[in-house]
C-alpha cells in the first residue's frame, strides 16, 4: 500500500516538473526580443530592378527594444496597439522586390545593359487615377529618343504620383499630356522617424551640391494627401530656417526681386514630397522644364457670375498656355469667338468678360447673365454641322464625343481658315488612352502640315479637367 502511494506520489512529482518545464520554454520564447527592423530600405539600382536611392534616417531605434515614453510604464507600452506604420514597401503596394538597406546616390546608380549612362529617376504628378497613362507617357516619349530602357518601379493606383527611370534621354514638361510637375529624384527616404523628421531629410538634401531658388513642400492631390497640409505647414518653416542656416536657399533679398533676380530664376527648385508623414521623396526641378506653381497645380476661383462651373476649365487653360503678354495681345476686347456646345455658358463667360463677342451654339439654353447678353448671339444648331459665315479669332469647343470626331472638327476650322486660335478638350476613352489622344493629336497635326500651316499646339490634362484633356492650338505665320 505505502509502496503504491509512493509511486503515484512520484508520477505526480514528475508530471508538475514537465509542465513547469514547458511553461518555462513558452515563456522564454515570449520574452525573446525579436530582430530589430530597419526603418529605411533603399530603392534597388542593380539591372534587374532599377529603383531611386534611400536615404537612411541616421541611428533609428529598433521597434523591439524600444524605450517607454516618460511617464509611462513598460507593461503600459506593452499593452499599447502597435501602429502600423506607411512604409514605401506598403505605398508601392507590393509592386517593388525586397532590396539591401544601403545608400547608393542615384547618378552612381549601375548601368543598364546596353546603355552608355547611369539611370536617372523622374518623379512626376497626376491626377489620382491617371499614374499608369503618365507613366506609359513619359517612357514612350524616352524610348522615342533611344530604346534603351530599365525596368520601371510599380505603379501605385490612385496615388497622385509617378516614378520612372530612364537612361541618358531627356523627358520634356511642355510635351507630357498627364505630367504636371516633372522632377528629377534623387533620394527616397522610406521611414521618418515620429520624433525627429527634419535631421534624416537634412541629411539627404546635404548629399545634394549647390543653391536653390525655392523649397517646395509637397502633398499628392488625393484625400488622403489633404489631410498633410498642416503637417507641412509646420514642418516647412523648419526646414527651411535650417537650409538658410546653411546657405542652401536664395537669400531672402534676392527672392523679392531686389537682387539678381534672374540669375536666382536659373537655379532649381528644391522639392519635398510626402506620401504620407512617415516617407519623404526628396528631388529638384529645372524652372524651364517644369511647371510654375506648387504641386503643378493653377488653382482658380469660382465667380459669382458664371453660370457653371466648366469656366474654371478655360480660366485654367489660359493661365497654363498663355503668358501674360499673350493673354494681352490675343484676348483683346473687339474680338470675335465660337463656342460650340456653349450651354449653360460656362466658356463663353470667360470670352464676354474680356470684352469678346461670342457667337454660342448649342441646342441647350444659355444661363445666368449670358441668356441675354449684348455679346452673346446664341444659335440652336448642332456643333458639328455649324459653319461660320466669316472667320473668327476663337474657336471654343467642349463638346462630349470621341477624340477623332472632336480632332476632325478642330482640324476642319483650321485648313478653312475659320478661326486663328482654339482651346478645345478631348474627352478620353475608359482605355487604351495614350493611343486614342495620339491618334487625335497627331491626326491634327498631319493635316496641318500638309496644308503648310504653322501652328503651335500644347495639350495637358488640367487640375480641373476630369476625363478629358484641354489643348491649345494656334494658328503662326505660314511657311
Amino acid at each position: 500500500m505505502l509502496r503504491g502511494q509512493s509511486c503515484a506520489t512520484i508520477r505526480a512529482m514528475q508530471k508538475t516538473k514537465k509542465t513547469q518545464a514547458n511553461s518555462a520554454s513558452v515563456t522564454a520564447d515570449t520574452t525573446k526580443p525579436r530582430r530589430a527592423r530597419t526603418t529605411s530600405k533603399p530603392i534597388s539600382t542593380d539591372t534587374a530592378k532599377p529603383r531611386p536611392t534611400v536615404m537612411r534616417p541616421a541611428a533609428p531605434k529598433p521597434r523591439s527594444v524600444k524605450t517607454p515614453a516618460k511617464g509611462f510604464s513598460a507593461k503600459d507600452e506593452a499593452a499599447k496597439p502597435r501602429r502600423i506604420g506607411t512604409k514605401m514597401s506598403r505605398l508601392l503596394a507590393s509592386n517593388v522586390a525586397p532590396v539591401k538597406p544601403a545608400i547608393k546616390p542615384v547618378a552612381q546608380a549601375p548601368r543598364h545593359e546596353g546603355s552608355s549612362a547611369a539611370l536617372t529617376h523622374w518623379l512626376l504628378y497626376c491626377r489620382p487615377g491617371f499614374e499608369q497613362d503618365c507613366t506609359q507617357e513619359a517612357v514612350g516619349q524616352a524610348r522615342s529618343q533611344r530604346p534603351v530602357l530599365a525596368e520601371q518601379p510599380g505603379i501605385i493606383p490612385d496615388s497622385g504620383y509617378a516614378i520612372v527611370a530612364i537612361n541618358e534621354q531627356t523627358l520634356s514638361y511642355r510635351e507630357l499630356i498627364f505630367a504636371r510637375q516633372l522632377i528629377r529624384l534623387h533620394h527616397i527616404i522610406e521611414e521618418l522617424p515620429e520624433r525627429d523628421r527634419l535631421t534624416p531629410v537634412l541629411a539627404a538634401i546635404n548629399e545634394l551640391t549647390g543653391t536653390f531658388s525655392e523649397i517646395w513642400l509637397e502633398v499628392p492631390d488625393t484625400n488622403d494627401g489633404k489631410t498633410l497640409s498642416a503637417f507641412t505647414r509646420r514642418f516647412g518653416p523648419l526646414l527651411e530656417t535650417a537650409l538658410r542656416a546653411q546657405g542652401r536657399l536664395l537669400p531672402v533679398e534676392v527672392e523679392a526681386g531686389r537682387s539678381d533676380a534672374a540669375e536666382a530664376k536659373k537655379l532649381p527648385r528644391l522639392h519635398i514630397f510626402f506620401p504620407d508623414k512617415s516617407s519623404a521623396l526628396i528631388g529638384t526641378s529645372d524652372p524651364y522644364n517644369s511647371a510654375s506653381s506648387l504641386m503643378g497645380i493653377v488653382r482658380q476661383s469660382m465667380p459669382a457670375e458664371a453660370p457653371s462651373r466648366s469656366t474654371l476649365k478655360l480660366a485654367e487653360a489660359i493661365e497654363v498656355f498663355l503668358d501674360k503678354s499673350e493673354q494681352t495681345r490675343l484676348l483683346r476686347s473687339g474680338m470675335t469667338a465660337v463656342d460650340l456646345g456653349a450651354a449653360p455658358g460656362g466658356w463663353s463667360w470667360q470670352m464676354v468678360r474680356r470684352g469678346i463677342r461670342v457667337t454660342a451654339v448649342d441646342n441647350g439654353p444659355m444661363k445666368g447673365v449670358l441668356e441675354k447678353h449684348p455679346l452673346v448671339e446664341h444659335l440652336k444648331q448642332d456643333g458639328f454641322k455649324f459653319q461660320p459665315k466669316k472667320a473668327v479669332d476663337w474657336l471654343l469647343c467642349d463638346m462630349v464625343d470621341k477624340p477623332a470626331k472632336v480632332a476632325e472638327l478642330i482640324g476642319d476650322w483650321f485648313v478653312n481658315g475659320w478661326c486663328r486660335h482654339s482651346i478645345f478638350n478631348l474627352k478620353l476613352p475608359m482605355k487604351q488612352r495614350v493611343t486614342a489622344l495620339d491618334a487625335a493629336l497627331n491626326g491634327i497635326r498631319s493635316r496641318l502640315d500638309i496644308e503648310g500651316i504653322s501652328y503651335k499646339l500644347i495639350a495637358k490634362q488640367l487640375y480641373h479637367d476630369r476625363e478629358e484633356i484641354t489643348v491649345f492650338l494656334s494658328k503662326t505665320k505660314n511657311r
